[in-house]
């Protein structure tokens, strides 16, 4: 009997692993950034993973690598607790991660997965960018809290629509890309960074991602 690819768990997982890596500053700011740049860390979690065929080992060192990267130096203090409940969670479901056919799904997958998780995410925050640029006020924890994502609503309403059952925690995480990248996006606001055109909608991008997963 052909073992079948644990979807829902797989489904569980993702979010986790691209949460805690953007949360690090580790995955594209820009949603055309070339795939390898979307994949470069989880596929590295992967091959260490396989490399000792054990999740904990591996999972160790892919940590000791991601922690020492640049852009993960000034946050990992706060970031680590996600980092270490990532751990727990897959240590937990080891198996998912030592069989061939989930791991292979999760591999040729992968690229639509994470750009599925950002796509509403970063299409949230350059809304809110173009709609505020010049206003470096916008990017205060109040200005955030109070204008993201009512301020954009009709610009990002069809990414809405498409993401509704995860819509808060997506307008969360946009406030916390803000926040955390302020300098970054004060460059994109006083035009010093270029500003990614919003797109009209995510029809494109679901059905871009549900044709790479096939």
């Amino acid at each position: 009997m052909a073992v079948q690819v644990d979807r829902k768990t797989l489904d569980e997982f993702c979010p986790r692993l691209f949460r805690a890596l953007d949360n690090l500053g580790l995955l594209p700011r820009q949603l055309s950034a070339k795939p390898t740049e979307f994949e470069k860390y989880p596929r590295l979690l992967f091959g260490s993973i396989q490399r000792y065929n054990d999740v904990e080992a591996g999972f160790r060192e892919w940590e000791s690598r991601v922690l020492r990267q640049d852009e993960a130096q000034y946050r990992k203090v706060e970031q680590y607790p996600e980092l270490e409940a990532l751990r727990q969670w897959m240590a937990q479901h080891a198996d998912l991660f030592t069989g061939k056919v989930n791991m292979q799904h999760l591999r040729t997958s992968l690229y639509a997965r994470v750009f599925q998780y950002l796509y509403p995410r970063r299409v949230l925050v350059n809304a809110y960018c173009f709609k505020h640029k010049s206003n470096l006020e916008a990017l205060t924890p109040e200005f955030v809290a109070r204008a993201l994502p009512d301020s954009v609503s009709e610009v990002v309403q069809k990414v809405q629509e498409a993401y509704q059952a995860e819509w808060e925690m997506i307008v969360a995480d946009a406030r916390k890309t803000l926040l955390d990248n302020a300098a970054y996006y004060r460059k994109v606001l006083s035009g010093k960074e270029s500003m990614e055109t919003v797109p009209d909608t995510a029809e494109e991008s679901d059905t871009n991602s549900q044709e790479d997963e096939q």
